[in-house]
């Protein structure tokens, strides 16, 4: 574990040496951290479509760090290391291979670094590490002598626990029941047993939100709008590619010449069939996920650890496998460095990186009626309205009361001080409210508070 540790310091060193610009998904932590900070609330009082373990994660580094961005990159760096130090543990523990090794580690965080956004903390980084015990809850119940009551529960509430941080991971809740379905003797009761241990956590946000009377606005804002596909493009498709190919050519290969050369156990085999289920629907959930950029692929890297590593057990001569391993980690992190740094023209972090902000504005409270909302990195939420995706919806139907209320209560409660409203927006909404008309000027594509 401690040459793991060094090994993964040295491959992120440019990493902290350099440190990259703020990405899209970084801002909205800071902003949803700084609104919860302040006692806002998910949903009700910030339309967004983060999880809310991730929001309230936020929120308690929003009150211990600031807008650091060091900081939350070292706790991410932190987080993929204990990530990496568990999945060894389970697979050794679990006698997945032939003998016990921490090759699966070292892929791990190897395979962390394909491109430089994995290394930042974000829902998916997060939710990442409940996905593991889930993993090895799954692999208890294929061994037939340790079917127990509490690994199957376990398994629904470990997904349901990540898809609070990231809701796409719901999808590998429905990989988990053809899983159990293939590869185990599961009755009825375990299927429900599984319902009931990913229901549980979800039922208790219902509850909380049911309290405050904001059923409507979770169902609305996190569930409803979590069921949209790629709705933000961060990074093209040719580029993820670019970014993904020698990995994948590791995991295409492995997963053919283990069908051909690997002399496996009953148990073993199960286990492999079961992660090629595991990954095949990781892979349907990088394609479902809300938005789309390189940090998506996180819930593959598992599979990946697995089938590289009995590939590398698998070769006759232990030589070159060593071989194997150093290019997997030399043009793994290679490829990383080089599309960061521009090297690869199908590889664009444009629309990842957050833009300059070249408004006016510094340190107010504002909102933001279009879909570049690079100015909070100079500013902060007012209102709450956060996701254009979500609240354009709200402002381009005014003739609906139910809007007008939820503008006006917005408004009323958290008053912006300036207001971007490039397509005007605002103004049906300024002609229902006269008492909000009375407090804004328009000023060029601003409107900026004159009285309160």
């Amino acid at each position: 574990m401690l040459g793991l540790l060094v090994i993964f310091l040295i491959i992120s060193l440019p990493f902290f040496i350099d440190t990259p610009e703020l990405t899209y998904p970084e801002l909205k932590a800071f902003v949803i951290g700084e609104k919860l900070h302040e006692g806002s609330s998910l949903y009700t009082s910030i339309v967004d479509s983060s999880g809310p373990l991730a929001g309230w994660v936020n929120a308690l580094l929003d009150v211990v760090f600031g807008r650091s961005i060091l900081a939350r990159h070292i706790i991410s760096f932190v987080l993929i290391f204990f990530q990496a130090a568990y999945i060894g543990i389970v697979f050794s523990n679990q006698k997945a291979f032939a003998e016990q090794t921490y090759i699966p580690s070292l892929i791990y965080v190897v395979a962390f670094c394909f491109s430089y956004d994995t290394l930042s903390l974000t829902p998916e980084l997060m939710g990442a590490g409940a996905l593991l015990p889930a993993l090895s809850s799954l692999f208890k119940e294929i061994e037939f002598r340790e079917q127990r009551s509490e690994s199957i529960f376990g398994l629904g509430l470990y997904i349901s626990i990540a898809s609070l941080f990231s809701f796409s991971y719901s999808v590998l809740l429905i990989g988990s029941f053809i899983t159990l379905a293939v590869f185990t003797r599961s009755n009825f009761r375990k299927y429900l047993l599984l319902i009931v241990g990913f229901a549980l956590p979800h039922l208790l946000l219902l509850a909380i939100y049911y309290l405050k009377d904001g059923l409507s606005a979770v169902w609305q804002f996190y569930y409803v709008a979590n069921l949209t596909v790629h709705s933000v493009r961060y990074i093209s498709t040719g580029g993820l590619w670019t970014l993904v190919t020698l990995p994948l050519i590791y995991l295409v290969v492995s997963i053919v010449l283990m069908n051909r050369e690997a002399r496996l156990s009953k148990y073993q085999t199960q286990l492999v069939q079961a992660m090629f289920f595991w990954t095949l629907f990781a892979l349907i959930q990088v394609y479902v996920s809300r938005d789309f950029r390189p940090q998506n692929f996180v819930s593959v890297i598992p599979g990946l650890c697995f089938f590289v590593t009995h590939f590398l057990l698998i070769m006759p001569k232990r030589k070159f496998a060593e071989i194997a391993i150093w290019v997997f980690l030399g043009g793994t992190v290679l490829i990383a460095n080089l599309a960061r740094y521009g090297a690869f023209g199908s590889v664009n972090y444009r629309e990842l990186i957050v833009r300059k902000d070249d408004s006016p504005y510094t340190g107010k409270r504002l909102l933001v009626l279009d879909e570049g909302w690079e100015i909070y990195s100079k500013n902060r939420l007012a209102t709450p309205f956060l996701d254009w995706t979500l609240s354009r919806s709200i402002f381009t139907q005014p003739e609906y009361y139910e809007n007008v209320i939820l503008v006006s209560n917005g408004f009323k409660n958290d008053p912006p001080e300036v207001i971007r409203d490039k397509h005007n927006m605002l103004q049906p909404y300024l002609e229902r409210l006269p008492e909000l008309k009375k407090q804004y000027k328009r000023q060029g594509d601003y409107y900026v508070l004159t009285k309160q």
